[in-house]
């Protein structure tokens, strides 16, 4: 009867296509927008605002800390709510709006000539945008345990997730540098691109609120607090390796991302053709998440994973090597690199519901938001550190906006997209290779839960 049960759960637990494409398109507002901010935020404040790089990293620093921090807070609070709509999805659309707006603020350009009064006013930009954009996120993220319970589904329900974040990446990368040539002043063109920007990103909310359902409205929440909570969740094994893949990954894509657009800049002297490099990058990406989710369905999650990883280490190490004057292998790179960004975005997402199952075979709790705000503020705390680290560098080599550089920072700059994130994919492959929920293990897990939710019924 449990085996019968159980295949009639998988047979459930296989969605629709609808279901699967309205979940992909509601990324298009988170991508879009990280995406942008991502890649050229900081050379915003540094080259459009003005703003001495010095005084650009208290801005990610203190901006992304709070952030980090307010990550837990808004997953445990979302693991408490109880509505009629569900769990997750009246924070979609109470924080729409806000998402949108806050993101606007990023990108316009105060008459203030004071440093101070422009770091000032960045910074709170910036913590009110990371506030909303955690509003809508983590409940976002918390959605895909919830949808599917089967190993497998939940992979390609989060290459859905990618396949959206890619083709918006690919979008939002290509369009910018185009807004930004539009006008005289460059300023104009970033605030127009962001109310454009920011419009689309509250849109996909309003649709996954109306047509997604939640499974679990009515499941057990834990009433801990926020440290008992955050103590629980580390204590999980299969946590902390997820955590360490997730961490590193992200700090990894976070600090490529910063420093793209310099290094295109100043190294390869390809400004005028940015947004055709981020664009060859993000579409083959986008190719290869449906290799990916291939791979992860003949040899697992993580071997597919440590495969991509290890592909786009070497590639990233050769773009420190690459000299100035090879403008078509910066292309071929920029294409070469797709696995392995495809394989960072689809795989940590889709192993971290299979340790929320395992947590609530352990206690009989579903704590998919705890899960989702302490996995991000553990990765935005590490990303947070990398980010202020680049104009700290940047500024003790003599970096000058909108000039030529000097010889010692162009190889800084070379080393920090190429060595050091090297170095965080192996890290992050090491986790991979610890992890310890494979196929097999989450099969018998899966077993015990269904067993375990039938005695309790």
């Amino acid at each position: 009867m449990t085996t019968i049960a159980a295949s009639a759960t998988l047979e459930k637990d296989r969605l629709p296509f609808l279901t699967k494409l309205v979940y992909g398109l509601a990324d298009w507002g988170n991508t879009t927008t990280t995406t942008i901010v991502g890649f050229f935020f900081l050379f915003f404040l540094t080259d459009v605002a003005l703003l001495p790089a010095a005084y650009a990293t208290p801005v990610l620093l203190i901006g992304t800390i709070w952030d980090a921090i307010n990550d837990p807070l808004i997953g445990v609070f979302a693991d408490k709510v109880h509505t009629r709509w569900g769990r997750r999805r009246p924070f979609f659309l109470i924080g729409a709006i806000p998402f949108g707006l806050t993101f606007m603020m990023l990108w316009w350009v105060p008459p203030f000539t004071n440093p101070l009064a422009l770091m000032a006013y960045y910074t709170v930009a910036y913590i009110l945008f990371d506030t909303a954009f955690t509003f809508v996120v983590v409940p976002y993220g918390a959605l895909t345990p919830e949808l599917t319970s089967d190993y497998d589904e939940r992979t390609r329900l989060t290459g859905y997730r990618m396949a959206v974040s890619m083709g918006g990446g690919l979008i939002a990368a290509f369009m910018v540098p185009i807004f930004a040539g539009m006008f005289a002043q460059p300023r104009t063109g970033y605030l127009i691109m962001a109310v454009i920007f920011g419009v689309l990103a509250m849109i996909p909310y309003f649709v996954l609120f109306f047509r997604i359902k939640e499974r679990y409205t009515e499941t057990k929440t834990s009433d801990l607090s926020l440290y008992k909570s955050f103590f629980y969740t580390w204590r999980n094994r299969a946590f902390r390796f997820a955590a360490g893949i997730y961490i590193t990954a992200w700090m990894t894509v976070a600090l490529i991302s910063a420093l793209f657009q310099y290094y295109i800049t100043y190294w390869m002297n390809m400004a005028g053709q940015l947004g055709y490099i981020l664009g060859v990058v993000q579409l083959a990406a986008l190719i290869c998440i449906p290799i990916i989710v291939k791979m992860s369905d003949k040899f697992g999650k993580t071997r597919t994973y440590i495969y991509g990883l290890m592909w786009w280490a070497v590639v990233m190490l050769s773009l420190s090597f690459l000299p100035s004057t090879a403008r078509t292998l910066a292309y071929v790179v920029g294409a070469l690199a797709g696995l392995g960004i495809a394989a960072a975005h689809v795989i940590p997402w889709s192993i971290l519901p299979d340790v929320i199952d395992q947590d609530e075979l352990e206690t009989g709790h579903r704590r998919e938001g705890t899960f989702y705000g302490f996995l991000v503020f553990l990765q935005k705390s590490g990303t947070a550190l990398a980010l202020a680290l680049i104009p700290w560098v940047l500024s003790r080599t003599g970096y000058v906006p909108n000039a030529v550089q000097n010889t010692e920072t162009l190889n800084a700059i070379r080393f920090m997209i190429g060595p050091v994130p090297a170095i965080l994919l192996t890290i992050s492959m090491l986790f991979a290779w610890k992890f310890p929920i494979n196929r097999e293990k989450f099969s018998s897990l899966r077993n015990a839960l269904e067993t375990k939710r039938e005695n309790e019924n």
